[in-house]
């Protein structure tokens, strides 16, 4: 693995209403991929003051919950990974202010001597859970590296790092980092770095950014590996965003070891293998699918993962002529991390996502 990779993948998850409407009318195309240009978007920032937010989950009552990771400790010394109780779920009504409905959740961070650019892992998405428990279902990402004895050296309030857990009963769901740990299914190094999931009859199915893998977990806190992502050429495949279709088909994002060009999506139909849908994007760290049925997909930077981020973009794939369709942003989406449809086909995204200061954006087009 690069060491800029490296890096990437330590950080990956660890990426009231505001009134403020930006309009963008040039975009560029995701490198390496054959994209049209639609219209100018607007992006209207709903929420802001978001601490590390990532994952977009829509709901039933038209709100959305957004994950954030938190901010680690406040106060920790520069260089020190320090363990805190700062993540959180927010809820962000339609036309409402958001709120903050569950808190104290376990985030870890380095300090940095700009607090305001502290980048932690913690939750990355979340679910209203309907089973027994209550609550909701929280994957949490867990930082550089995502080893079972880095986790242990955190202390006992760190158990939910890495893991699919339930906020209700704080039963945990699937170790993934324990899973990594275990079997090491890419027999590179041991970096345990879920990123998101979703519900896979009783359990769940979750990307897995450290180990390239999706892992299976049946909801009684066993796991198996369901998916080794292949590599693209040399490069780790980094798997982020997965979202499930209506008939049960599912769609993963991989990131391509964080080069311009090198992401691709899959499509694994109901007892099939994955197989290559699109290719030749660039960064694709969400998945989410729209009114229409395509596929979106974000980017969360353009230029290669080895330099300084440039502004991310958004993408519109037809799922049946497989044409990627540019949403034109500009340079509005910086460091965006999570993608979410709601029920009135509303696009959301979360922004500026590394750092104290991220929003929640909705995007029209």
């Amino acid at each position: 693995m690069s060491n800029s990779l490296a890096s990437w993948k330590k950080v990956l998850p660890t990426a009231a209403a505001a009134a403020m409407v930006l309009t963008a009318t040039t975009a560029a195309a995701p490198a390496g991929a054959r994209a049209e240009e639609k219209p100018g978007a607007t992006l209207t920032v709903v929420a802001s003051g978001l601490k590390n937010p990532r994952g977009i989950t829509a709901q039933s009552d038209g709100s959305v919950l957004v994950a954030e990771s938190g901010e680690g400790l406040p106060g920790c010394a520069v260089g020190t990974r320090c363990l805190g109780a700062t993540g959180a779920v927010v809820k962000v009504p339609f036309g409402g202010s958001m709120s903050r409905v569950v808190t104290g959740l376990p985030s870890v961070a380095v300090g940095v001597a700009d607090p305001a650019t502290v980048n932690a892992s913690g939750p990355s998405q979340a679910v209203r859970n309907t089973t027994a428990g209550g609550g909701y279902t929280v994957l949490s990402a867990f930082g550089g590296p995502g080893t079972p004895e880095l986790r242990s050296s955190l202390g006992a309030s760190a158990k939910p790092l890495g893991t699919v857990y339930r906020t209700g009963d704080g039963k945990i769901l699937g170790d993934l980092v324990t899973h990594e740990g275990t079997l090491n299914p890419d027999g590179g190094d041991i970096n345990g770095n879920p990123w998101r999931f979703v519900p896979d009859g009783a359990g769940f199915l979750a990307t897995d950014a450290g180990s390239n893998d999706v892992i299976a977990g049946p909801g009684d806190g066993t796991t198996s590996t369901k998916y080794l992502m292949p590599k693209n050429g040399t490069a780790e495949s980094v798997p982020t965003g997965i979202v499930k279709s209506s008939d049960g088909t599912l769609y993963i994002a991989d990131m391509g070891g964080g080069q311009v060009g090198g992401s691709r999506i899959w499509k694994v139909a109901p007892g099939q293998q994955p197989q290559v849908l699109v290719s030749g994007l660039t960064n694709i760290v969400d998945l989410a699918l729209d009114w229409k049925g395509d596929l979106l997909a974000l980017s969360y930077s353009s230029s290669s993962l080895a330099g300084a981020p440039t502004p991310g973009s958004l993408s519109e794939i037809d799922l049946d002529t497989k044409k990627v369709t540019t949403v034109p942003t500009g340079d509005r989406l910086v460091q965006p991390s999570g993608l979410g449809v709601d029920i009135f086909g509303c696009v959301y995204v979360t922004n500026h996502s590394v750092g104290t200061n991220g929003q929640l954006v909705r995007i029209w087009y």
